[in-house]
């Protein structure tokens, strides 16, 4: 079940403490103690001021009198400052600042007192809709508005970002899966070919064009060379009920990415259709405009290896095909 979340923002008051005898009566006007004792010593301090003052006009000699006067000057001003704070009670004081961001997997909320862009509600896991249960894909991604969205301003997900997906699919699908303890999400993963710990790649936004965000290869890469190896980064879902609590367990910006990021695959000849994704870079590889553009597939709609069909040089974009793995999220159970 998900549970109602709500979002933690901005500032926190502390609540003030009461004085003691806030209730008053008699002659003080409902004045508590510290007040009284505040005037009191607002009264002494003027005594003290006049007696002062008397003291320096007896003095015969002009120049003792000048100094004597700038000194008085200089120390009344510093201590009416120091008595009249007594009373003031500084609102400041009772305000801190909170600037924390997690997310909780246990109470199912995101907290983001920083959001970058968008909406408040972008960032805020929601409770789902009714009848989520039985919601299809383009439904779910109508829910969350998520043609919409500007995705030029995107770009690659932070460290926080991953783990937070991390931990709804954790809670919502599988609680075993961790990420790589020698390649972070930000980096892909445990590649392991030729030496190399992570895939030879690396993600990051590409202005001036409809793809956000990228693939480029980390180093020049030969023809025939895998590029990436799904069968170490894939996740699989076991059905379409798993995937939409997955999804409905992220805030709206996530959530829309989980869509654009899962897709459907036969891992074996005539097997069920699955639904797919990753959590780390790898699901940012983009698809090529034109045939002549893509450079990486796999060799069969049903190996998740995938190879350079060219020489690739470093910097260079790593494009796929999309239409190697038939789009049918109705055959998972996410029709409509």
């Amino acid at each position: 079940k998900i549970k109602k979340t709500v979002i933690t923002r901005g500032l926190r008051k502390k609540t003030p403490q009461t004085l003691p005898g806030g209730g008053g009566g008699g002659d003080s006007g409902g004045m508590t103690p510290a007040m009284d004792n505040s005037s009191s010593n607002k009264r002494s301090f003027g005594q003290h001021c006049n007696a002062i003052i008397s003291f320096v006009m007896k003095q015969k000699n002009t120049l003792i009198r000048f100094v004597m006067a700038i000194s008085l000057i200089f120390v009344g001003g510093f201590m009416i400052k120091l008595f009249s704070s007594a009373a003031v009670v500084d609102s400041s004081a009772h305000v801190e600042l909170n600037t924390s961001h997690s997310y909780n997997p246990d109470k199912m909320h995101f907290e983001d007192a920083n959001t970058q862009g968008g909406d408040d509600d972008d960032n805020v896991v929601k409770e789902p809709p009714h009848g989520w249960q039985t919601f299809g894909f383009l439904q779910i991604r109508e829910h969350f508005s998520c043609d919409v969205f500007d995705y030029l301003l995107f770009k690659p997900p932070s460290m926080k970002v991953w783990q937070m997906i991390l931990d709804a699919y954790n809670k919502e699908v599988d609680s075993s899966y961790k990420f790589d303890e020698i390649v972070p999400p930000t980096h892909g993963y445990l590649f392991g070919r030729n030496g190399e710990e992570a895939p030879p790649f690396y993600a990051k936004s590409i202005e001036g064009t409809n793809r956000n965000r990228g693939l480029f290869a980390s180093r020049d890469i030969q023809e025939g060379e895998v590029v990436h190896d799904g069968t170490k980064s894939d996740v699989v879902f076991p059905d379409a009920l798993a995937w939409r609590r997955f999804v409905f367990a992220l805030p709206r910006k996530a959530a829309c990415d989980m869509t654009e990021w899962s897709w459907t695959q036969r891992l074996e000849n005539d097997g069920p259709m699955k639904l797919l994704t990753a959590i780390n870079i790898s699901v940012l590889m983009n698809m090529g405009l034109n045939p002549a553009q893509i450079n990486a597939v796999p060799k069969s709609s049903t190996s998740s290896l995938f190879y350079a069909t060219k020489d690739i040089k470093k910097g260079e974009e790593i494009l796929t095909d999309y239409d190697i793995y038939d789009t049918r999220f109705d055959l998972t159970g996410l029709g409509g």
